[in-house]
């Protein structure tokens, strides 16, 4: 009888543990289904405005900045997803560099605040330098999440606090609120995966209930540890991050580094939808450089040998010939001189890697953001400049 009770116990807790399971599952759908509804529907209005022959000049403007805000929104979202999916399953790889923590925080909050994601809230900062070792982007990334989640749960009018200090021999982060708090038997599960607890307010900040979870995530990969605080609810909410600190390192030679060129490149862009592949154009023709398109392989294989581009820009999901293979015979005519950069809709650690191995010097993930390509071709730029 004790047996069978155990038995019957334990089949109710695998029952109910897969009816939570499956709840969470429909919830996180559901939601995904409203995060990526409303910044489509602002797009599409916004792209009605651009078509207007009777539109303003500001209107143009409006529109423009509901695009850029709207792509960025979706972009960051999708990023998550990815995230969330290498940080279950450890395939985070940290490049690691030295990072005065308070900078890279108070570089985020001016980032949130120009994109108007922090809305009217009050952020005070009380930030004193600390250096720890990590990956730029990803320590980026925590701040960024922890503070858009704050912003979440605390209405128009509120605060959010940062202090960032060293303790000892460690970092501190700490994120602080006035807003919803969070009630008692909720803590224990803020970190969970597509846990949410109800919003407040406007939802112009919103999420998938995977920010948290990857916050704790990338911070375990960089050896430290997050914690969560409130009294309960409408009491605020507080989150601490504690990473190893490291002293400050010298200071580098300036007039060593090297510098980008600045000047116009000729470049090829290859992708076969024809709307990515235009709009990518001309968005670079805007940067000033000197624009080729090409549809599938054998296109671009012809303006290699006649235009010899300075940079490629190859989507990895090609008719026919893909962009590895192109890469590959790419690199095989054109040696070292030729900076190629794979484009692709997954983005995994096994995307990278042999993205590499078909001679791709970067790899950037869809959807493309135009400053951030910007930045990598500076990059490799800069490597090939002479010091």
């Amino acid at each position: 009888m004790r047996e069978r009770d155990r038995s019957l116990e334990t089949e109710r807790e695998a029952r109910a543990a897969a009816e939570m399971a499956n709840r969470a599952k429909d919830e996180f759908l559901a939601m995904l289904g409203h995060e990526l509804r409303n910044p489509m529907a602002a797009i599409a209005s916004a792209a009605t405005i651009v078509k207007s022959e009777g539109r303003s000049a500001e209107q143009l403007e409006f529109a423009g900045r509901v695009i850029e805000r709207q792509s960025r929104h979706l972009k960051r979202l999708m990023d998550d997803l990815l995230d969330v999916g290498r940080a279950m399953t450890g395939k985070i790889v940290l490049e690691r560099t030295a990072i005065e923590l308070a900078a890279s925080t108070r570089y985020v909050v001016k980032v949130l605040q120009t994109a108007g994601q922090l809305g009217e809230r009050l952020v005070p900062q009380d930030t004193t330098p600390v250096w720890v070792t990590g990956d730029p982007a990803r320590i980026e990334q925590i701040v960024t999440n922890l503070l858009v989640n704050a912003a979440r749960y605390t209405r128009a009018g509120g605060e959010i606090r940062i202090r960032v200090a060293r303790e000892g021999d460690e970092a501190v982060l700490e994120v602080s609120d006035n807003g919803q708090g969070i009630a008692p038997e909720n803590l224990p599960r803020v970190f969970e995966l597509f846990f949410q607890a109800e919003a407040m307010g406007e939802r112009s900040t919103g999420g998938l209930g995977i920010g948290l979870t990857l916050v704790q995530r990338l911070v375990r990969l960089h050896g430290g540890d997050v914690t969560a605080e409130s009294k309960g609810r409408d009491t605020g909410a507080s989150f601490t991050v504690r990473l190893p600190a490291i002293e400050a390192p010298e200071p580098l030679n300036r007039d060593s580094a090297p510098t980008p060129s600045g000047g116009a490149e000729t470049i090829l862009v290859v992708e076969d939808n024809a709307d990515a592949r235009e709009s990518l154009c001309m968005a670079l023709e805007l940067q000033g450089h000197r624009v080729l398109g090409a549809r599938d392989g054998p296109a671009a294989l012809d303006i290699v040998r006649r235009e010899r581009p300075r940079v490629a820009v190859l989507d990895i999901g090609l008719p026919g010939m893909d962009g590895y293979e192109l890469a590959r015979r790419v690199r095989a005519e054109s040696g070292g001189e030729i900076i190629l950069i794979a484009l692709t809709g997954y983005g995994t650690t096994g995307d990278e890697t042999r993205a590499r191995q078909a001679g791709f010097d970067r790899h950037v993930s869809k959807p493309i953001d135009v400053i951030e390509l910007m930045r990598v071709l500076e990059a490799e730029l800069a490597k090939r400049s002479p010091i």
